[in-house]
């Protein structure tokens, strides 16, 4: 998937899924803010964690046995690359498949 592929999906994975909580511009509510997340905007590894994982005593919820591979890539790369995040990078569904048989 191209960077531009990922992130269009990304945008749709964001919005039915993270944007209740993180907000539309990333800016939190009942979720903590996307928008300059040392974790979004850290190392990639620490960012799936908490995507496909969640953060135990937090709202964040685990996604990884509800999105598949491809979406959670997506949107991974959206956040990384939205709300003025701007990291360039990108998650492919062969990273999240490798970080899921990893842990």
């Amino acid at each position: 998937f191209s960077l531009e592929d990922l992130v269009v999906r990304g945008q749709e994975v964001y919005s039915r899924n993270c944007l209740a909580c993180h907000g539309a511009n990333g800016e939190g509510g009942v979720g903590t803010a996307i928008a300059g997340s040392a974790i979004v905007t850290g190392e990639i590894n620490a960012h799936l964690d908490v995507g496909v994982n969640g953060v135990p005593g937090t709202a964040m919820q685990a996604f990884g046995s509800q999105l598949n591979d491809v979406d959670m890539a997506a949107v991974i790369t959206y956040q990384r690359n939205a709300f003025s995040n701007n990291m360039g990078d990108m998650v492919q569904p062969v990273d999240v498949y490798n970080f899921k048989k990893g842990q």
